[in-house]
């Protein structure tokens, strides 16, 4: 059976026994994206609305990656994944550090086969997985991202800074409509994902999607619609989302991010404001009331939720992510690229 990236990608047949592929789409091979593949003129030709519609955002997406730092934390990755195989010799490490040179070089076509070669001679290791969905990812093609992002969280050792980058990824693509149809993990659900946010930036507190994936946790029922059954957030729960935003937006690699993320804050800190003045006007005491009270009073919105995180600072959004190297504890690109 034929690998889903290469089925036609209008009527979804397989090439020919004969044939390894059909054809590329032609702007695709020009600009080094991951392939797209079509039987024919004719299937080409239907999909070449909706085509056309991907290549000009991705054009917006590579704009965008070029007006930050993530060439430039890109380029150290690779640098550092060669530095790791020439002190190895690992015929393993030479592979991901010729990957992760082509995704500095922003060649994803060639990225892309390099890194499901690998994959398909260590099906074990983590970071080429973590590598092709950035990959993905920069391709817009999210859907394929969302399950290489979840293996490797599944391969990384649990507690690591690799597998919180994994698990912040994933999250950050599953929260969006667009994955609807990609299937949920079993720690999706309210409580879960509460417990697992805490964890990731308990490990991770410099990495971005770990501390995205935190703030949009607490704050899912206040900025946007969440895909999952949680429960109403109290004021308290808010308040620590805005600053898991405001870390975040610290360390984003893309000035867009950076600006997402602190409005999102603005917008939280907003809300949260509001829940607080109505609990104390509700408690009759004025500002003075959650000095007064317990923290376990409900009326004060000092109970039930997160509590503070445990330290740390913050950084950025799964497409704002850097390569992963292998070994250590990966050196992060601007696109996120892991390393084991």
């Amino acid at each position: 059976m034929a690998e889903p990236s290469l089925l036609c990608v209008n009527c979804a047949r397989p090439p020919p026994p004969h044939r390894r592929t059909w054809g590329r789409c032609v702007r695709c091979a020009e600009l080094n994206l991951p392939s797209t593949y079509y039987c024919g003129d004719e299937c080409a030709q239907a999909h070449w609305p909706k085509h056309k519609v991907w290549h000009k955002e991705q054009k917006e997406r590579e704009k965008e990656l070029r007006e930050g730092t993530v060439a430039e934390h890109d380029r150290s990755a690779a640098e550092a994944q060669a530095r790791e195989a020439e002190r190895t010799g690992s015929e393993l490490d030479k592979r991901c550090a010729a990957a992760v040179a082509l995704i500095a070089e922003d060649d994803h076509h060639a990225a892309d086969k390099a890194l499901r070669k690998i994959i398909k001679e260590w099906p074990e290791e983590p970071s080429p997985y973590h590598n092709l969905a950035l990959v993905m990812l920069r391709s817009g093609r999210n859907m394929e991202a969302a399950p290489m992002f979840l293996k490797a969280m599944e391969l990384y050792e649990d507690g690591t800074k690799q597998w919180a980058d994994s698990t912040g990824a994933a999250f950050d693509l599953l929260r969006h409509d667009e994955c609807d149809g990609v299937p949920k993990p079993e720690w999706w659900n309210d409580e879960a994902l509460k417990a697992l946010s805490a964890r990731v930036v308990a490990v991770a507190p410099d990495a971005g999607t770990p501390c995205t994936m935190r703030a949009y946790v607490l704050a899912s029922e206040v900025i946007f619609k969440h895909n999952w059954n949680a429960a109403p957030r109290t004021a308290m729960e808010i308040k620590e989302a805005v600053m898991w935003f405001r870390r975040a937006a610290k360390v984003q690699h893309t000035p867009a991010a950076k600006l997402s993320n602190e409005t999102l804050a603005s917008q939280c800190d907003a809300v949260a404001d509001s829940l607080l003045a109505k609990e104390e006007a509700e408690c009759g005491q004025g500002p003075r009331c959650r000095r007064g009270r317990g923290r376990e009073d409900p009326r004060c919105g000092q109970g039930g939720g997160g509590g503070g995180p445990k330290g740390g600072r913050g950084q950025g959004d799964s497409g704002s992510q850097g390569a992963s190297r292998r070994g250590g504890e990966g050196e992060e690109a601007g696109g996120q690229q892991n390393g084991q």
